[in-house]
């Protein structure tokens, strides 16, 4: 009869650790953490001053050719792999995604933008491009996501809704850290919502404590916030609040 008991309470624990797993999984007030302005010598000091609010780290990837700035998102990301165990969000601001992809096997989320499979003589999504892109990211057993920028009409989204895991709406202009929100663009979160998406609607670009209750009333799951945690007084505090 003991034995029963202690098995039923050990089958209790298991249960409850799996329900807790897929919860947060699962969560709609999810937080990565930016890194792009991080001094890569402090990154796990940061990160762990943050890990009780953080979900993901996020690793921003530029080329210098889709846009102006250029990271070493290589190094960012082995780095981060390395030293951090926290998801890695990585976000591909390249003009050619494909020649990027395997540089970031063992990453959670991987996203490209939409601007960067669109067949400029249609204006519409190459989906032979886009299956091709999709297909590696899952063979790497990661998420698919797809960006687009604030000036891009998220009607491109919908050949591709059912297809994609994340969709990340850029509330600023891709490439510099500590611009501010564009107002405009919430409008762009409810939109997709509206198109009946139901993943993960991740939000990246001027958030802070100030406006994150906005943006996740529109209806993102997963805020990036880079510069409003990072160089808040308190960055705990800041990411508590973000995350309320």
């Amino acid at each position: 009869m003991q034995g029963t008991v202690n098995f039923m309470k050990i089958l209790k624990k298991i249960r409850s650790g799996r329900s807790k797993r897929v919860k947060k999984e699962m969560s709609d007030n999810m937080l990565s953490a930016s890194i792009l302005n991080v001094r890569q010598l402090e990154l796990h000091s940061k990160i762990a001053e943050l890990k009780d609010v953080i979900d993901y780290i996020h690793i921003d990837v530029m080329d210098g050719i889709f846009v102006s700035n250029k990271t070493p998102g290589i190094d960012m990301f082995k780095n981060a792999k390395r030293f951090e165990t926290k998801p890695l969000d990585v976000h591909l601001m390249v003009e050619e995604p494909e020649r990027e992809l395997s540089n970031y096997d063992g990453a959670s989320i991987i996203t490209f933008h939409i601007e960067t499979i669109i067949d400029t003589k249609t204006m519409t999504v190459n989906m032979e491009k886009f299956e091709r892109i999709a297909a590696e990211i899952r063979g790497f057993g990661a998420k698919v996501g797809i960006a687009i920028k604030p000036n891009t009409t998220e009607n491109l989204l919908r050949s591709i809704l059912r297809k994609v895991d994340l969709i990340l709406v850029m509330t600023v202009e891709p490439g510099y850290g500590g611009q501010a929100l564009i107002p405009s663009t919430l409008d762009k979160i409810e939109n997709v919502k509206k198109m009946g998406f139901t993943g993960i609607i991740e939000v990246d670009g001027g958030i802070t404590k100030e406006n994150a209750k906005d943006v996740k009333e529109r209806g993102a799951s997963l805020i990036v916030v880079g510069t409003g945690l990072f160089e808040d007084e308190d960055p705990l505090e800041a990411g508590k609040i973000i995350k309320e």
